[in-house]
């Protein structure tokens, strides 16, 4: 369904900024049913576009990340990403930038390979997963103030026992894999 078609099902009435942070906006939009007339007040995240890294070494390994996060209050098992900046022209100049600034590595043929809506009830925004080949470390990494990463490399073959034990937990980091999966077979 076209989002213009879908726009046309809700009249919006109004919209406010509810909240800001500098990682999202929380807004709230009354909107009418164009089928129904119901009113109702509808909240939703405005947040960048957001980047996975699954770059690949020579010798087949996957470079993964694992870093603490402050929503599951642990060390998670990642792969390298974030937020696409202003000053990424595209996704892929994002997922190159993220891979290098928080592990060091740099690689070839860096291309898109998988596109999702996070929480589409919820956010507007999308996470790309860009493949990156050939990586190798070119120099210690730029992490921001804010990251504590610690970067290792985990054999392709072990990808799939990792997700079965639930070593790996993060949805998006999940669903990047997928993507990897998908291209390399």
């Amino acid at each position: 369904m076209s989002s213009e078609k879908v726009r046309t099902a809700w009249k919006r009435i109004d919209k406010e900024i509810v909240f800001e942070t500098p990682v999202f906006n929380l807004f709230r939009e009354k909107s009418r049913s164009l089928r129904t007339g119901a009113e109702n007040d509808f909240y939703y995240f405005a947040c960048v576009d957001w980047v996975n890294v699954a770059a690949i070494t020579p010798d087949k390994h996957l470079v993964m990340i694992r870093q603490f996060r402050h929503g599951s209050e642990r060390w998670e098992m990642e792969i390298p990403g974030g937020g696409i900046d202003r000053s990424d022209s595209n996704p892929v100049e994002g997922g190159v930038r993220e891979l290098f600034e928080e592990t060091g590595y740099r690689g070839s043929n860096a291309r898109i390979i998988g596109k999702v809506c996070p929480n589409p009830a919820l956010q507007g925004n999308f996470c790309y997963t860009v493949m990156i080949e050939n990586a190798v470390k070119v120099s210690e990494p730029e992490m921001e103030a804010t990251e504590d990463i610690e970067t290792t490399l985990i054999p392709l073959a072990e990808l799939r026992n990792m997700i079965k034990e639930g070593i790996v937990t993060h949805g998006l980091v999940l669903n990047a894999l997928h993507f990897l999966e998908l291209s390399l077979h």
